[in-house]
């Protein structure tokens, strides 16, 4: 029930129904005063959201930009988190393409290449939910095969593929994991934007966590003025995974989960 309740949110947080509601407001109102406030205030919103400066700036305070692992520094484990890595395309069934956060896998393969981790534990199952959501992705196996292509021994990679969210990637890592929780630290790899509540997701089961960032989303560079003004859809989204993860963590706690 959470997660179908979870699933639901995700379109209450979503900036585009923002927008829309003014808008949708704007239609049942009858003085023109009050239409026009309706439709300002929808203006306004596509304005603040849509901008890459405002964006960048809320972007840049909430993600967490772990430093790289030295390399002389080994661990055992690392542990990617699914959620987009790879796609699946109806009409090219054999084709695994990557996916909008596909830079997890490549991070991590890199920490494998470099020797930071001996083993990799992929987490993450399927999302379906009957007649909501349809998720025939298989992306903890995609994600082990590609792995396995780019010369990562099989022996090395590890599928946990029963995880619907952060919470259930970290308790069902630890039940797998059982034997090294206590004494041995993990490095968990995610998107940068999402590892502030895996890693509080990961301590709460009793991981030492050391965190590694991927799908680093923030600029540091200084943009231009037209940068400034421009609109961007990018920031539309942007702007609801920044929210998602403000909320999630919130509803996190008072589920206990952190």
């Amino acid at each position: 029930m959470f997660f179908i309740l979870s699933k639901i949110l995700d379109i209450i947080l979503s900036p585009t129904v923002w927008i829309i509601i003014p808008l949708v407001i704007a239609l049942r109102l009858k003085k023109t005063q009050h239409i026009r406030r309706a439709v300002l205030t929808s203006l306004i919103l596509v304005l603040i959201l849509t901008n890459g400066f405002i964006c960048n700036f809320f972007i840049k305070n909430w993600e967490v930009d772990a430093p790289d692992i030295p390399t002389n520094k080994t661990y055992t484990w690392g542990i990617v988190l699914t959620g987009g890595m790879v796609k699946y395309a109806d009409g090219h069934p054999n084709r695994i393409s990557f996916g909008s956060v596909s830079d997890r896998m490549l991070q991590t393969f890199h920490l494998y290449q470099q020797g930071a981790i001996k083993k990799i534990l992929v987490s993450g199952g399927e999302t379906s939910i009957p007649n909501l959501i349809v998720d025939n992705t298989q992306e903890s196996i995609n994600v082990r095969n590609l792995l396995i292509k780019m010369g990562v021994p099989s022996r090395d990679i590890f599928v946990e593929n029963k995880a619907r969210n952060t919470y259930e990637n970290a308790l069902y890592s630890s039940q797998m994991l059982k034997n090294y929780i206590k004494k041995d630290t993990v490095v968990v790899i995610t998107s940068a934007l999402h590892l502030r509540r895996a890693v509080m997701c990961f301590e709460k089961q009793g991981f030492n966590v050391r965190p590694y960032s991927a799908d680093i989303l923030k600029k540091d560079t200084q943009p231009g003025i037209l940068s400034n003004f421009k609109p961007s859809e990018k920031s539309l989204e942007n702007f609801f995974h920044l929210t998602r993860e403000f909320v999630g963590i919130v509803v996190y706690k008072l589920q206990g989960y952190i």
